[in-house]
């Protein structure tokens, strides 16, 4: 189940919210001393997901080495953030985080350069506690064409945070008290500048593109960002593969991919690579694939028996989407345990294996993550085998068979809870069962159930205990029965087993059959619990 705390067009969004912090930039390779600068400016923070956009004051160390670079030489930064204005509804352990500072360059060069120190876990308190980044650091380049003293000003800084497995950032916006913290000089002749060049087009996000470029360091390593047209905002995270390499002439060749379009949207960019000694940008224009008309869905065969595998595909979707693909009855109800979940692609198209399960399909559906507006869904008849007529004569020899059960589905979805302060009684049903005793047997048999506590996907700390969970069975005989079943008594779930169905003995009669069992459930959610995807296991015994 889903706990939400406000709408969003995402599932499982969560406050990712750490603030990142100034840096400075310095440079060149010849002065030995580093020299360190602190302000207390306001910054306007914007939380992920709607959770709000706090201002307040935060201190900013930072620590430039070099003191002088050669134009386009490379500058060391270490950065000391203290508290920030952002804080976060609920504690959240390891949260990996990203920093990143923008910082406008003046005197001796213009522009902005970023920043992004490492990847790290972050623990984020709940509040009013703040959250606070823990010290780094990072390289950048002052320009090619730099000369003289180049003041450095922090104007905007980025933290990116994953949760629970979504991507989030949380910009933060100097908007008073701010001023210089560092001062680099860059002086003497620059080595030979280097280029890259990208395509001239735009290009779709999830997508490989090419680059090209000359006057780097033969044999060096090349890496690569994403920033924004103005080269600021550079974050290697919207790049997730690179083929670059420079070759022994100092040729730069290969390509990099791109992220999907939930983490970099239609717009103007600018490809950053560094190889350790030189950077060079290119502008980059991405755009994603724009659907050529109306959802076209396609069920291949469109008719078939139960227990067919067929073929689902379609195109005009929006690319980078989870599709949901179900199937519904005549009424348009949803079957959903014959749902699955494929990914469109980069040109708006997919294609998935489906299994006709229930023969109570008449259509199947798809929509685009449960958004409003993105439903289609297509006729598909259930068909049964031919007839014959004839004459044999049979024989039998019975044996005795196996006691088994099947269930008619896997899965029990509680659906969401709007989390208010206040605890929810949320009613379900437990998939249908069915007992078969072909044992021929005076014997008889007994189905018990017993449930683990939810967990939270992905490691997070929230746990729901099993005993929120009771139930109220049920269980009867199929007409061909022989004997009288028992349901369980009502009550909570738990590590004991307890009881969902019962056939007693036989005496010296026998007993078996096909028969039922079901339970009417209940889960009683805590008043208070981490937002989260939660699940529990149901283990059912027969013997």
């Amino acid at each position: 189940m889903f706990f939400q705390r406000s709408p969003v067009a995402r599932r499982s969004v969560m406050v990712g919210g750490g603030l990142t912090a100034a840096l400075a930039l310095a440079g060149a390779v010849l002065a030995p001393v580093a020299q360190a600068g602190t302000i207390r400016p306001t910054v306007h923070c914007v939380l992920p997901a709607g959770q709000g956009d706090p201002s307040g004051p935060q201190d900013v160390t930072v620590e430039l080495s070099p003191a002088t670079v050669a134009p386009g030489g490379k500058v060391h930064a270490k950065i000391t953030l203290g508290p920030g204005p952002a804080v976060s509804p609920m504690k959240l352990d390891d949260v990996p985080s990203t920093p990143s500072i923008d910082l406008v360059m003046s005197g001796g060069a213009t522009g902005k350069v970023t920043v992004q120190g490492p990847t790290v876990p972050v623990d984020v308190p709940m509040q009013p506690a703040p959250i606070v980044i823990p010290p780094y650091e990072g390289d950048f380049f002052v320009p090619a064409s730099a000369s003289g003293p180049i003041q450095f000003t922090p104007v905007k800084m980025n933290t990116a945070t994953v949760v629970f497995g979504g991507n989030y950032n949380t910009p933060c916006d100097v908007v008073s008290g701010g001023g210089v913290v560092g001062t680099v000089t860059a002086q003497g002749g620059g080595g030979a500048e280097a280029t890259v060049s990208a395509p001239t087009g735009p290009v779709k996000p999830s997508t490989s593109v090419p680059l090209a470029g000359g006057g780097w360091t033969a044999g060096a390593a090349a890496t690569a960002s994403l920033c924004d047209a103005g080269g600021a905002g550079c974050d290697a995270t919207k790049l997730t593969a690179s083929s670059l390499v420079i070759d022994a002439s100092g040729a730069l060749i290969g390509s990099v991919t791109l992220a999907n379009s939930w983490t970099v949207a239609d717009g103007s960019y600018s490809v950053q690579v560094s190889d350790g000694t030189k950077q060079a940008k290119a502008p980059l224009e991405v755009k994603a694939y724009v659907p050529a008309g109306p959802y076209e869905l396609t069920a291949s065969p469109n008719r078939a028996a139960v227990g067919t595998v067929i073929t689902v595909s379609g195109k005009n979707y929006h690319q980078d989407q989870q599709l949901n693909v179900v199937a519904l009855d005549a009424a348009g109800n949803t079957l959903d345990d014959t749902a699955v979940y494929p990914n469109t692609t980069t040109d708006g198209t997919f294609s998935t294996e489906f299994t006709i399960s229930d023969p109570a399909i008449a259509f199947i559906h798809t929509d685009e993550g449960g958004l409003e507006g993105t439903e289609t869904k297509v006729p598909f008849t259930v068909t049964t085998g031919g007839g014959g007529t004839g004459t044999q004569k049979f024989t039998v020899s019975v044996t005795p068979g196996p006691l088994s059960m099947s269930q008619s589905g896997a899965e029990v979805n509680f659906g969401t809870v709007q989390l208010d302060g206040t605890s929810h009684d949320v009613p379900g049903t437990l998939n249908p069962i069915q007992v078969s005793d072909a044992r021929g047997s005076a014997a008889g048999w007994s189905l018990t159930g017993t449930l683990s506590d939810f967990t939270a996907a992905g490691g997070a700390a929230g746990v729901i205990p099993a005993g929120a969970v009771s139930w109220t069975p049920s269980c009867s005989a199929h007409a061909d029965a022989v004997g009288t079943p028992n349901a369980g008594a009502p009550g909570a779930l738990g590590a004991t087993p307890a009881g969902l169905c019962e056939l007693p003995s036989g005496g010296g009669q026998v007993v078996g059959g096909v028969f039922d069992a079901s339970a009417g459930l209940n889960l009683h959610t805590p008043a208070v619990i981490p937002g989260g995807n939660y699940a529990a296991t149901l283990t059912l015994s027969l013997s």
